[in-house]
């Protein structure tokens, strides 16, 4: 299909009488002045904070949203009879965060300069009260209410002559902008003409609102769509498509000039709310049904939402953010130059178009796409380069959709022609403009692969679109559905952290450090190094391996805060066992060769030798600017939850800021955010991106045949293993080798091997992400310690229970009649090294059961593995109705747990919250487990026995929360 200017033949062109956006000559006026600011803040602040107050209390009297649309309304009509039809100077103060204007003023800023205008010396009582004011903030309370408190100790009230008017305001916050940006501008906010004069002239009342505007807070709280529907019944509407408030109050005045539909569409050059993915729980084939059973299926990108306005063939071109902020200036504003807007290459005949898309950044070095933190920044760096940026890290447009071209909006058409279009017109080039790729699918297993695949490569996710839909702006529905894991674990193992500092509160912020030990480089040489490939990704010297906890620590560095997980108790009791032992920041730093920090820096700290160790887990590395600032380790954690306080472990036994990096070089392309997500150069790399499954180890050469071991044998090796007898470490690379000497076949793609499954064999030291994918297909997972017996032994050993990782209950059954109790094998011959292991250790070789493959209902196959991925639940029906029982299962299944029809096959027993402990049915089922117990040879785990409250708190936690706290009362 040609291009040309009428282009989309199908759309219905907007008509020649449309209004434009340019505001009519007969644009609202005022007939009266300028009301007092102190008008403003009695009739509409003072009166919505009113309603908020009284909340629920005023039994019998209206609903509150009720009370707070009478309030905005009797304001509109107050406004429209006494002063005038153009409300936007009141509209600019009332929502300051939909204000243009940018000030730069937070927290301390504002603080710092109210204590200069008191005159306070520095470091005064009252300015760190003032800069702590969260301590004694109760819900609901704001800065300016404490600033205000202290100006009331030491200043009277202006004289009612000289008030402030809404217009004189406005025009201070101009200046105030003005001043600011003005070259060189001031050193302090205490310098500003303009904010002085509102101080000097500003009632208490007043300068509270004053200074909420300023720090942009929602000054109506969430009620501005009444205000706008109560100005003009199609405002809501209307800014969600333009996003700006000076645009919708000229045009929307009158509210009997309603607008035509075509005006609620796309405006070129205006900002709109863009269509946005909903998240769902529910089972993969209802996800299908709700998209129609015919959806694509795109990549979750890591970045900002922005939306490119083409116009008059590249002349002018605007980069404008969900909020509609102008990101021009960082990324260009024609196509002549800007380190993005120079490699827009559209169709010649393409006049204007707008499109949807996500800024993510790119690095050239690595070809890898870097997390969202670094997008600004990576804009200002390319800035500064001619050319193409060939080195480092730059910004690069991720096109998600076409929507609208050549003046007609395409909202209309359905996604599947959008994106043909959107192929037809924009030509990607490489590293700065590309078109996010997708596959059309209809059914249930093409959402799990995808999304196996994409937690394998460390995506967040994936968006499944109904392939048929059209663009909705500002809406969040079921034609766009994100499906992503509720929780997936950073680290293999938890880790366990030393308490470095705190910062004092209603709830205390504990920072957490991570132990450097001497001849090992810190955060910033580790970093170095990586980069430059001095250190591999998967190195094989073996003191880089293991972590020597007989070496010397040299220092501790910061890493995280922590405030989730710990209970009121856990607090005290941290208080009470360090009691005595914290300095105050403030008084004195810690030396660097003992605690380093970043620039967050704890009110308090304590020698890591006096402390206590915690045990902690997250959801991922946060590894944006801002936290590798803050923390000296260079990234923190996000979402960090403390399991327990470790009263087994002395301050030596912290995590290291080594074994943090090795992890993370292990992990690399899986689950470190996506930090390390390779992203194609190539239309043959991005088709190679769809492979589940890479093997890198096949490019090291062969070290040599020595035997037939392996003959006509598959592996496919997914991790290292530590060889528990030698306590040493053997790489995926060493296995690799090991297999190929031995006659073995390495497997690149495990898809395409099905047909040999007798002679295929899968290989795991560790439960990584890929490892738990294949589990939950049915694949059954052999131990390494298996590929090294049948080396020793010189021929194919038989199965034990000591080969078995994770493999089906049939198999292991079979490997459990091939040792006796104490794991000392029928078939084969131990060494002395063996059997001296078996007696120390008093091994009893209990297999650990696989129940992912037990009882496996056919409808569990089809929902996410997420929350409760690995919990084998066995709720019994003594403790609860019908009803109970099923909505449980259901949240259980929901959030990919798997249900047990017997106590034999779970992991986790879920009674009823308000059983007790000592009531029979309890204790009938307490002597259940230990008959079934009692039914083995050796000793077996013992399942969980929890509330039905541990599932809630964990759903509500997003992890799953000890269940030692859990425990019937």
């Amino acid at each position: 299909m040609e291009v040309t200017e009428g282009f989309v033949d199908d759309a219905e062109a907007p008509p020649n009488d449309v209004l434009s956006l340019e505001p009519p000559e007969d644009s609202p006026k005022n007939f009266a002045p300028s009301p007092d600011f102190l008008w403003l803040c009695e009739e509409l602040f003072i009166r919505v904070e009113d309603v908020k107050k009284q909340g629920r209390e005023r039994l019998g009297s209206k609903p509150i949203s009720m009370r707070y649309y009478d309030v905005i309304h009797h304001f509109v009509k107050l406004w429209r009879r006494t002063v005038g039809d153009d409300i936007y100077p009141a509209f600019a103060l009332i929502l300051p965060y939909r204000d243009r204007r940018i000030y730069n003023i937070k927290d301390y800023t504002l603080v710092k300069a109210v204590c200069n205008y008191l005159a306070l010396p520095k470091q005064s009582a009252t300015e760190k009260r003032l800069l702590k004011w969260k301590r004694r903030a109760t819900r609901g309370s704001r800065l300016s209410n404490f600033c205000v408190t202290e100006i009331k100790k030491r200043k009277s009230e202006p004289s009612p002559e000289r008030r402030i008017t809404i217009d004189k305001l406005n025009e201070c916050l101009d200046q105030l902008v003005e001043e600011r940006n003005a070259k060189g501008g001031f050193k302090g906010l205490s310098e500003s003409p303009a904010f002085n004069f509102c101080l000097q002239n500003m009632t208490f009342v007043e300068l509270k609102f004053f200074f909420d505007i300023i720090l942009k807070y929602r000054l109506i709280g969430g009620q501005e769509d009444k205000l706008l529907s109560c100005w003009h019944p199609d405002a809501p509407e209307y800014l969600s498509v333009v996003s700006d408030l000076k645009t919708v109050t000229k045009r929307l005045w009158n509210p009997e000039n309603r607008l035509r539909h075509d005006d609620l569409s796309i405006n070129l050059g205006y900002a709109f709310v863009p269509q946005l993915a909903k998240k769902v729980s529910v089972s993969y084939e209802k996800i299908c049904g709700k998209l129609k059973n015919d959806f694509v299926i795109e990549e979750k990108m890591d970045g900002e939402r922005i939306q490119v306005h083409y116009m008059d063939f590249g002349g002018s071109v605007k980069f404008l953010s969900r909020r509609g902020i102008d990101f021009s200036y960082l990324y260009g504003e024609s196509i002549s130059e800007g380190p993005v807007a120079q490699y827009l290459k559209f169709n010649p005949n393409v006049k204007d178009c707008v499109l949807d898309c996500e800024m993510i950044t790119y690095d050239t070095d690595r070809g890898v796409v870097l997390p969202f933190g670094l997008v600004k920044s990576s804009a200002r760096q390319a800035l500064s380069m001619e050319g193409i940026c060939t080195q480092g890290y730059r910004p690069m447009l991720m096109v998600l959709d076409l929507v609208y071209l050549n003046g007609v909006s395409l909202i209309k058409l359905p996604l599947h022609q959008r994106k043909e279009y959107l192929v037809k017109i924009l030509t990607p080039f490489p590293h700065a403009v590309d078109i996010l790729s997708y596959v059309r699918c209809s059914d249930q297993i093409a959402i799990k692969r995808s999304l196996e695949r994409a937690i394998s490569m460390g995506s967040e996710g994936i968006v499944l679109k109904n392939f048929n839909s059209r663009y909705e702006i500002g809406a969040r529905n079921d034609n766009w559905i994100k499906v992503k894991p509720e929780y997936l674990e950073q680290f293999g193992e938890n880790m366990d952290l030393i308490i470095i500092g705190r910062d004092p509160g209603k709830k205390d912020s504990l920072m957490c450090g991570l132990a450097v030990y001497e001849n090992e480089s810190d955060a910033a040489e580790i970093k170095a190094a990586e980069e430059a490939e001095i250190i591999s990704l998967d190195s094989d010297r073996e003191e880089a391996d293991e972590p020597d906890h007989n070496k010397v620590i040299k220092k501790f560095i910061s890493f995280c805060i922590i405030a989730n997980g710990i209970s009121q108790e856990e607090f005290k009791d941290i208080d009470r066992r360090t009691r005595g032992n914290w300095t105050k920041s403030e008084d004195r730093l810690p030396p660097s060769s003992l605690l380093e920090f970043g620039s967050k820096i704890p009110e308090e700290w304590i020698d890591p030798k006096k402390s206590l160790i915690i045990e902690v887990k997250a959801r991922s590395l946060d590894n944006t600017e801002s936290s590798k600032k803050k923390f000296s380790a260079g990234c923190t954690l996000h979402g960090g939850y403390c399991r327990r306080i470790r009263d087994d472990k002395d301050w030596t036994g912290c995590y290291s800021l080594s074994e943090l990096w090795r992890e993370r070089r292990q992990r690399s392309g899986t689950a470190i955010g996506s930090l390390n997500k390779k992203y194609p150069k190539t239309d043959k790399a991005r088709r190679k991106r769809n492979d589940i499954f890479v093997d890198q180890a096949l490019e090291m050469d062969d070290a040599g045949l020595k035997s037939n071991v392996f003959a006509n044998l598959y592996f496919y090796v997914l991790s290292d293993y530590i060889d528990p007898e030698l306590n040493t470490r053997i790489t995926k690379p060493q296995l690799n080798n090991l297999i190929k000497q031995n006659s073995g076949m390495l497997v690149q793609n495990l898809i395409s091997k099905h047909h040999m499954e007798n002679s295929f064999r899968i290989i795991s030291g560790k439960l990584t992400g890929e490892c738990k994918s294949l589990i939950n297909r049915g694949y059954d997972i052999l131990s390494p310690r298996w590929i090294l017996d049948c080396v020793s032994y010189g021929k194919l050993v038989r199965i034990e229970p000591k080969h078995c990782f994770n493999v089906s209950e049939e198999l292991m059954k079979i490997a459990r009649e091939r040792v006796d109790r104490f794991g000392d094998s029928f078939v084969s011959t131990i060494s002395e090294q063996q059997l001296e292991s078996l007696i120390t250790s008093n091994i009893d070789s209990t297999p650990v059961t696989d129940y992912n493959h037990m009882d496996r209902s056919p409808e569990l196959s089809q929902v996410p593995i997420f929350l409760f991925s690995g919990r084998i639940c066995y709720v019994p029906e003594m403790f609860f109705s019908a009803t109970e029982r099923a909505a449980l299962l259901s949240k259980i299944k929901l959030y990919g747990g798997l249900v047990a029809s017997e106590l034999i096959n779970c992991n986790l027993i879920v009674v009823s919250m308000t059983t007790c402990s000592r009531d029979p049915p309890l204790q009938k089922l307490r002597e259940s487990v230990a008959q079934l117990i009692a039914n083995f040879d050796s000793p077996q785990p013992i399942p969980h026995l929890v509330t039905s409250e541990w599932i809630d708190r964990s759903i509500q936690e997003n992890c799953q929360v000890p269940e030692e706290d859990f425990y019937p009362a």
